[in-house]
């Protein structure tokens, strides 16, 4: 016997209006990792001409 492979409407599928739905629920979150992860990058900038200012 064959087993059939589920079809692809039959499972949960993506959909635009809940991933709106998640960042209206969670925009204070995600602007807050997007703040820590610009910080991370200009503090990475800053130790890197440092220390290529060191070395000159």
């Amino acid at each position: 016997m064959q087993s059939e492979l589920p079809k692809p409407h039959d499972n949960e599928s993506y959909r635009a209006f809940e991933f709106s739905e998640f960042i209206q629920e969670n925009w204070i979150y995600l602007g807050i990792v997007l703040i820590m992860i610009y910080i991370v990058v200009m503090y990475a900038k800053i130790v890197k001409d440092r220390k290529k200012n060191k070395d000159n």
